[in-house]
């Protein structure tokens, strides 16, 4: 209940079949909904991070570790078209990757009402230029429980390819479950979110559901991981547009 000194008022939220939704403010000024038999405070601060490639000093550090190519063109961020974007280019036979400096909790196979965050939902732009020359074998972009992880690196889940074509991937200690997109064209700028829930790991590609795995799902503690590696054919483009996570406390 809320308390005393409370001021109500209400809403009506389409979302949900205009169903009426309560909202308080307390003495304190503290706006509150309530949502799911619970007084929930919007100012209560919730993880979650965001990254719009702004700084206009470059790629933040204190953010992100970044591995350049040996010889390609290293990790830039600036203007592409329209965009902010941060974009790296290995010649044949390198790698660059972005790797987040902080985890995040992912737990589908515990997430409940012992925990306090039960959903984690990971979002990205992106596009890739020169597919035949990626090295497919060791590409990933996602969720990783290390930081020098790859495609074949157990414990993650995420993005990877096999003959040019989008692969979603969860991966438990070894054991897989393996799910081809093949509508998706990688050479056009997508955006593709991940959804961790109990017991359900969720892919989406321009908010269209491409993929639900229910079995092979981490428990991990996760970095942001995007790993592109090239092979024998030559350089290769990746460009990564505006990134976001969050974690919830209500599902």
């Amino acid at each position: 209940m809320a308390g005393a000194g409370v001021k109500l008022f209400g809403c009506y939220d389409p979302a949900h079949g205009n169903i009426w939704i309560p909202i308080s403010v307390d003495i304190d000024g503290v706006v509150q909904v309530y949502d799911t038999k619970v007084w929930t405070s919007l100012m209560t601060p919730r993880p979650s991070f965001y990254e719009g490639w702004q700084d206009e000093s470059g790629i933040d550090l204190t953010s992100w570790s970044v591995t350049n190519p040996a010889t390609g063109t290293d990790w830039i961020r600036g203007a592409v078209g329209q965009y902010l974007m941060a974009v790296v280019a290995p010649n044949a036979n390198e790698n660059g990757r972005l790797r987040s400096l902080h985890r995040w909790t992912l737990a589908p196979g515990a997430y409940g009402t012992t925990q306090i965050l039960r959903k984690f939902c990971f979002e990205f732009e992106t596009y890739l230029q020169s597919l035949a020359n990626v090295d497919q074998a060791n590409f990933i972009l996602g969720l990783t429980n290390t930081t020098a992880s790859t495609r074949t690196t157990n414990n993650l889940i995420g993005w990877g390819m096999t003959a040019n074509i989008l692969q979603c991937i969860t991966d438990d200690g070894g054991a897989e479950t393996v799910t081809a997109d093949p509508t998706t064209t990688m050479t056009a700028l997508n955006k593709f979110k991940i959804e961790v829930s109990l017991n359900s790991v969720v892919f989406k590609v321009n908010e269209v559901i491409v993929a639900t795995h229910i079995v092979n799902l981490p428990n991990i503690p996760a970095y942001l991981n995007f790993y592109y590696p090239t092979g024998a054919g030559g350089a290769s483009i990746l460009s990564l547009g505006v990134i976001r996570c969050w974690q919830e406390d209500i599902v």
